[in-house]
């Protein structure tokens, strides 16, 4: 599934502009009902649904306070997935990575369902053990000697086999960060390489 441009993505500034990621990709724009209508949602809801993880073990910061919340918590969290067998250009990456799918309450989109991929999210496995997004942005910064403030972006998520999560990675720069003038000027420099 191709996810909305920017939106996991690293090591860049935009002059004009913010430039923080939204962590997330709707599954549909269309209001009052938001269906889903993001071409490749099936493969990516099947594979969370194979995934599956019990709400209260995943933490998602939400806001700009950062409160950090469960899918206990009536937060919108609808279904935590966590994926054990997850590659970067198909490089297997020894580290789990979770995603959420999350509704919307603002009054602005009601009801809008977004995949989550935030580096934020954490989450205990049947073990006990606690991991984070960021543990697994650690490794594949250092299996693919990344600067620390590398220029990198993902494109596509995918699932294979219900059980594989793939991201289509594209490394701008490995050695630092880039800066564009604007979003539009990020968005033209960043298709050339999809």
């Amino acid at each position: 599934m191709r996810i909305d441009l920017a939106s996991f993505a690293f090591g860049f500034t935009l002059i004009d502009g913010t430039g923080t990621p939204p962590w997330g990709t709707a599954l549909g724009q269309k209001s009052p009902l938001y269906k889903f209508n993001h071409e490749g949602f099936q493969e990516i809801l099947v594979g969370m649904v194979y995934n599956i993880a019990p709400l209260k073990d995943v933490w998602l910061p939400l806001g700009k306070g950062g409160a950090v919340v469960t899918g206990l918590d009536n937060s919108g969290i609808q279904l935590a997935s966590v994926f054990y067998s997850v590659h970067v250009n198909d490089n297997k990456i020894e580290h789990p990575f979770a995603m959420i799918l999350f509704k919307e309450e603002s009054e602005s989109h009601r009801g809008r369902r977004h995949i989550k991929y935030t580096p934020k999210i954490s989450f205990r496995d049947n073990r006990g053990y606690v991991y984070s997004n960021e543990g697994f942005l650690k490794k594949v910064y250092e299996q693919f000697d990344l600067a620390s403030d590398a220029c990198w972006f993902v494109s596509e998520i995918n699932i294979s086999n219900q059980s594989e999560l793939h991201f289509r990675a594209h490394f701008v720069s490995k050695n630092g960060s880039k800066v564009y003038q604007n979003s539009k000027e990020r968005k033209e420099a960043w298709m050339r390489l999809i």
